[in-house]
This record gives structure tokens, C-alpha cells and sequence, in this order.
């Protein structure tokens, strides 16, 4: 009988092979969500983030799970050494009502890794993933200005937080591009970091009517987060065009919902557990803009917006994609 004798080098790569197939195949990472005020069935934020949570599921093999927002900084604290403590890693929060959280319980376990999506985290161990929403805000002021005769324009806000006065900014920005003449009347849903404001469909629909009726605003911009399927009813009601944020709302109501301008919290979810996986998950910020496809813009309502009017927008469009337009940097708190 004679034996293959196998060298040293053959050897090792042979079980190199072996043990990364096992890798690969094994490794399925337990990943947690941490999903911000409203929770589910917000048809914006949270479904966007579930979405992406799932999809890493179905195409990574990773395990899953998502927690609902709590209440509170001391509860939600507490939800989250909850989770760290069951092993799961990465652990990806949604919102800045979670950072304060993700900050306290990253320090506690510093070889576990954190992601904040849509805000800023401060830690060795946090990923931050935050969008700039300049450019498709601009892009939405512009349209709603094209789209109101008399320059009157209305725009609903979530809460007083910085991401909701920064959309806000790009907001009008777009708004006086078209129309320096025009006039924007904003109300927001709750005040100075109430994040309850994003799960109040009740008052983003008598806010919004109030934008309507009262203020005489011919469109409305909605950044609500949940509250804006109560800022959609009232669109309906009234029989005025809305502009919605978050997630693609237009099946909501598409007699009233002209287009939605989108914040990709599914892709970027998905993103960072696919680099986690990989190994490339690092920590710092990530930025995600309007041409980076972090920022979209779904299609246009040929139904409520006129052939000229739309021509007239893709020329904004075009123009601001090519570099000639400015927008102004936000520089509030």
C-alpha cells in the first residue's frame, strides 16, 4: 500500500479552504434593531429600517430582531443591556432619541459593535450612519414653490430637533430658488427634543389642517415621521397636494401625495450588517447625501403635477445634479 504524503504548504491551505467554507457558511451574526419612537406600522422610518433588518435575513442568513422604543433615556438604557447581555452584536439603533443609550451602554461593552442610524453617536465601539438631506429638500421646496400659485406653502415638522430645522433649511432654500416671494408656514408637532412628536398622527393632522384652512397654504411638506399619515388625511380631506418624507408614501393616498422624498434607512441597515459580516464594519460616521443614493426622491404624480411644471422641476434638477446650484450648509444646532 502506498501513502500520499502531503507537504506542509498543501496542507495548510487545504485547511484554510476548509475552515473558511465553515465560516461562511456558520457565521450568521444576531443582530438586534432598536427602533426609534412609533415603532412599527409608521409606513416611514422604523418600516424602512425593519425592511432593510429583513432583507439581511433573507440574503445574509443573519439572525434577527427587532425592540420597540420604550419611553425614556433611563428605560431605553436599560433595553439595551438587555440586548447586550443576550449576545447580540451588531446591535443598530434608529433615531437620535437612542443616542444617549448607545452612548452609556457601548462604553459598558466595548468588544460588542453599535450602530446609530440618523444621528450621531460618540463612542470607539459606534458606528454612526447620518444623511444629509440638503440636496432632496431643496429639490422638494422647489417643486412645492412650482406647485403653489400664490407662494403660499406649508411645512410640518416632528419635532424641534436638529434633523427636522435642517430639513426644514433645505426646505425653503429650494422653496426661494423658485419663488423669493414665497412664503413658508411651519408647525411642529412636538417641541425642543419631544420625540413623541413623530408618533402623534392626531396632532400632524389638525396641525396640518390648520396649514391648510387657517394659514391658506396651497401644499404642504411633511417631516413627521409617523405623524405624517395624520398630515396625509388631512391632505385628503382637503383635497391639497402633500409632500411626504421618510419612506414612499405615494400608495397611501395617491390623489393627494404628489411625491416623497425618501431617507434610505432600509439600505443603510442592510449595508452595515453586509460589512459587518465582511469584517469592514468600522467605527466613525458614514455619510450618506442625495448622490450617494442615501437621499431619494420617488417619481413624480404626472396625475397632479402638470407636464410644464415638471419640465420646469427637471431643469432644477438637472441643474443642481451638474453643480450649478448652491445650496446654502447648515450650520444650526
Amino acid at each position: 500500500m502506498t501513502k500520499k504524503v502531503l507537504s506542509g504548504g498543501v496542507i495548510l491551505l487545504a485547511m484554510a479552504l476548509v475552515l473558511s467554507s465553515c465560516h461562511a457558511g456558520l457565521f450568521k451574526p444576531k443582530v438586534a434593531l432598536l427602533l426609534a419612537r412609533g415603532g412599527l406600522g409608521d409606513k416611514a422610518f422604523n418600516d424602512s429600517a425593519n425592511a432593510g433588518l429583513q432583507k439581511a435575513a433573507g440574503e445574509l442568513g443573519a439572525e434577527t430582531k427587532n425592540f420597540d422604543f420604550q419611553g425614556n433615556d433611563n428605560d431605553q438604557v436599560t433595553l439595551l443591556r438587555q440586548i447586550a447581555q443576550q449576545g447580540y452584536d451588531p446591535i443598530i439603533a434608529v433615531g437620535s432619541e437612542n443616542v444617549v443609550a448607545v452612548n452609556t451602554v457601548a462604553t459598558e461593552y466595548p468588544k460588542l459593535n453599535f450602530v446609530i442610524i440618523d444621528a450621531s453617536g460618540k463612542g470607539k465601539n459606534i458606528t454612526s450612519v447620518i444623511f444629509n438631506e440638503l440636496e432632496g429638500d431643496f429639490l422638494v421646496g422647489a417643486l412645492a414653490a412650482l406647485l403653489s400659485p400664490h407662494g403660499k406653502i406649508g411645512y410640518l415638522g416632528g419635532a424641534e430637533v436638529t434633523v427636522i430645522h435642517r430639513i426644514e433649511f433645505g426646505f425653503k432654500q429650494g422653496v426661494k430658488y423658485v419663488n423669493p416671494k414665497a412664503k413658508v408656514d411651519a408647525h411642529y408637532i412636538g417641541g425642543q427634543n419631544d420625540f413623541s412628536g413623530f408618533a402623534r398622527p392626531d396632532v400632524g393632522k389638525r396641525l396640518t389642517i390648520r396649514l391648510y384652512y387657517e394659514d391658506g397654504d396651497e401644499i404642504v411638506y411633511a417631516a413627521a415621521g409617523g405623524s405624517d399619515l395624520g398630515a396625509i388625511d388631512a391632505a385628503k380631506e382637503a383635497g391639497k397636494p402633500i409632500i411626504t418624507t421618510g419612506s414612499d408614501q405615494r400608495w397611501i393616498a395617491p390623489d393627494v401625495v404628489v411625491t416623497s422624498r425618501t431617507k434610505n434607512m432600509g439600505d443603510a441597515v442592510f449595508s452595515v450588517i453586509q460589512q459587518f459580516i465582511q469584517g469592514s464594519l468600522q467605527p466613525g460616521t458614514i455619510t450618506l447625501d442625495y448622490k450617494s443614493g442615501g437621499i431619494g426622491l420617488m417619481p413624480i404624480s404626472e396625475k397632479l403635477v402638470s407636464a410644464e411644471i415638471l419640465a420646469k422641476f427637471e431643469k432644477i434638477r438637472s441643474d443642481l445634479e451638474a453643480g450649478k446650484i448652491f445650496i446654502q450648509p447648515y450650520t444650526g444646532g
